[in-house]
């Protein structure tokens, strides 16, 4: 098969990508989202129209939303005593899609043990309802990808809806250089003296990238040569199949951020961002939204400050109130005043400009630069990874050995010099923390 970028956009069942992504655990909700006994949630995964339903006893069920009798849909249906039960004519399965009941079938012809509603094995960790959704009996361990772990702790999950295919969502994670502009072109670096990694991004807006591919994924070092730190080495993660850890200011403390993001189809894109609780400010928000480089002008608000309520329909979670039709709320003095785009907040930033390349970008329009070598990178990673599976059957080794992943780390290392390998810095970096030697590849 000739695989190209436009492959990595397609998850739908049977595209390369679709099963690609079915080999992983995926985030798929919020386990507050549903509740014992309540309302089932529509899902829409890898261009599968889902429902979730928390049973009697607490159990998490993801399935198909098809009843296998007749197709209606199981959103109608009623979750009662450990099951859903189909409106149309009372079929009831559980939590693994076992049918048990047929009531409008006379006992003696009852073949409900023959009957199974296509469910998929999930798991509650961390406050997130997962699935899997791959072709193994027994899945996969679930990931565990810095504060996400393998241990149950209280984290801050905020979800936000992207109108645009996933993969250009993404790379908006994983570019260093737009920083410097889209966030602070217009700002004042007398404004955020004292935030060392402010007066950096501010000072220095052009970045010198390097890459490298790794086990679980690709990972980012830039510098600013024009910055007052022309030696201080940012690094960021792409980890297998979505996952993001972009940048903080320093490596010595625990990563206080993932992101993942989740197809929703070939349009629609839900991200996941995974904060920790401990050290937030007293405002109640983590400990880097109080800096004052996030206190600049269009930097004040995020997501959740703009968020609507949710509705039922399939897209009609975690959406909010900015967008492409009200041009984001921007505004243009704003924009040649304070703030490089008028637009107020980070995410709404980077949501704006994703959206506004259309529901899935043509990339042959595209001119790439040095500036993005990771986004030229991480496309061949995966690309190799899709073809590999599809050509042997074997995903990557992360799938099943997620420690792997403890390798991944994303913050900033200050160099001894310029000629000092960037990779050397980032071990001693992570070293201090006591994670594992990397697998850099």
């Amino acid at each position: 098969m000739n695989m190209t970028v436009d492959t990595l956009t397609r998850v739908g069942p049977g595209t390369p990508m679709g099963a690609f992504f079915r080999q992983f655990w995926l985030p798929v909700a919020k386990g507050s989202e549903i509740v014992a006994d309540g309302a089932p949630l529509r899902l829409l995964v890898l261009c599968e129209k889902l429902i979730a339903f928390r049973d009697t006893s607490g159990r998490v069920g993801v399935m198909d939303h098809r009843c296998p009798h007749r197709c209606a849909s199981l959103f109608f249906g009623r979750n009662e005593q450990n099951g859903i039960r189909c409106a149309y004519h009372g079929w009831k399965f559980d939590v693994e899609g076992k049918c048990l009941d047929m009531p409008n079938v006379p006992p003696e012809q009852d073949f409900s043990a023959h009957v199974r509603a296509k469910a998929y094995p999930a798991r509650e960790r961390n406050g997130v309802i997962w699935v899997y959704m791959g072709p193994r009996e027994t899945p996969p361990p679930l990931p565990a990808i810095g504060i996400v772990g393998e241990e149950e702790r209280t984290l801050l999950v905020d979800l936000a809806a992207r109108n645009c295919n996933w993969l250009q969502a993404y790379e908006g994670d994983i570019d260093p250089s737009h920083l410097g502009f889209l966030h602070h072109g217009n700002h004042d670096i007398e404004a955020v003296r004292g935030d060392f990694v402010g007066e950096w991004i501010i000072g220095g807006p052009a970045t010198r990238t390097r890459v490298t591919d790794t086990g679980w994924g690709t990972m980012e070092g830039h510098v600013r040569p024009s910055s007052k730190a022309p030696h201080y080495w940012h690094y960021s993660q792409h980890l297998f199949p979505s996952w993001s850890m972009p940048g903080q200011d320093q490596m010595e403390v625990e990563h206080p951020i993932v992101r993942f993001w989740l197809p929703m189809d070939d349009e629609h894109s839900m991200n996941f961002q995974f904060i920790q609780t401990s050290g937030m400010a007293r405002s109640g928000q983590p400990v880097f939204f109080d800096k004052a480089l996030a206190r600049l002008p269009g930097l004040r608000k995020r997501t959740p400050d703009f968020l609507l309520p949710n509705t039922t329909d399939w897209l009609g979670r975690w959406n909010i109130s900015p967008a492409i039709e009200n041009d984001f709320f921007m505004d243009r003095d704003v924009q040649k005043n304070e703030s490089y785009t008028g637009i107020e907040g980070v995410q709404i930033q980077d949501k704006a400009i994703t959206e506004s390349m259309g529901p899935i970008v043509d990339r042959s329009f595209e001119h790439l630069s040095p500036a993005d070598l990771m986004i030229a990178r991480v496309r061949r990673r995966l690309l190799g990874a899709v073809e590999r599976l599809q050509r042997t059957g074997e995903p990557p080794e992360v799938v099943d050995d997620p420690a792997i992943y403890r390798g991944a780390y994303a913050g900033g290392a200050h160099g001894r010099a310029a000629d000092q390998d960037w990779l050397d810095l980032y071990r001693e970096s992570i070293a201090r923390l006591g994670l594992p030697e990397p697998s850099f590849l």
